[in-house]
């Protein structure tokens, strides 16, 4: 899978020949992965395969949530490195990441969306039915369909996927899960993700962390008993630190 960085791509100013036959995008933080962008990323790897076009996700370092609303931020679901990592699995042939400082957010959506087209070649762009983009989310699924209608692009608008637990269904979201990490509800979260939530520590290389230097969402401070290939290990989360007695780099709650 190719890594490209958007300012480098925007620097040659015309598609690379890597673009060359046309590619399949689609734009988001994809925190978490969950089945709603499994189904959202799956429709767009099915559509490129019989298309023959490159498969492709548009993405930032962090979810922008923690950029747009950070003082109630409660914490990355996954890492880029986790991301990547589950892009790849998917089949997914090249990421672009970009920064969301203050010149990308002034960007139009419609303007964004034409770059693409030059840039790399956009065949074809895969969302889910709610996206928005482009200054202050101002460019919906409705102008975007008028453009595609008028400039060639093909489109696939997914509709959300919802997680049923008794008599309560709720769409399955980023925000949704960070919560219920928050407060615990991991076996709820593992529904949602398909797999474990799982802490990405290789950053570090020590049993005692400062949880301030975590960016990912945390479970309650409580001692747990997490995977690490055949054995547990017991992680304490207390107010301040993780302490692992194991170090690994990666814990499976």
């Amino acid at each position: 899978m190719k890594i490209f960085q958007w300012n480098d791509l925007l620097n040659n100013n015309f598609h690379t020949p890597y673009f060359a036959k046309g590619c399949g995008i689609s734009i988001g933080s994809f925190d978490g992965l969950h089945k709603g962008h499994g189904l959202l990323l799956s429709s767009l790897v099915q559509s490129c395969t019989s298309e023959n076009l490159l498969k492709g996700v548009f993405t930032f370092p962090r979810p922008l949530p923690s950029i747009k609303y950070s003082d109630e931020y409660l914490g990355d679901i996954s890492t880029l490195n986790q991301r990547l990592h589950f892009f790849e699995e998917l089949g997914i042939d090249f990421v672009i990441i970009a920064d969301f400082d203050k010149e990308f957010a002034q960007i139009k959506g419609i303007d964004f969306i034409k770059s693409l087209c030059t840039i790399c070649n956009l065949k074809l762009l895969a969302e889910g039915v709610d996206f928005k983009c482009g200054f202050k989310g101002a460019t919906d699924v409705q102008a975007i369909k008028y453009f595609a209608e008028h400039s060639g692009l093909k489109t696939i608008f997914v509709d959300p996927v919802y997680y049923k637990n008794g008599n309560d269904i709720e769409r399955i979201s980023s925000s949704y899960i960070r919560q219920k990490i928050k407060y615990g509800f991991l076996s709820t979260v593992e529904e949602m993700l398909s797999r474990p939530y799982e802490l990405d520590l290789s950053d570090f290389n020590q049993t005692a962390i400062e949880k301030k230097k975590i960016i990912q969402v945390l479970p309650p401070e409580n001692v747990y008993f997490c995977n690490k290939k055949d054995k547990e290990v017991r992680v304490e989360i207390t107010e301040n630190q993780i302490l692992i007695s194991d170090y690994c780099d990666r814990l499976y709650f």
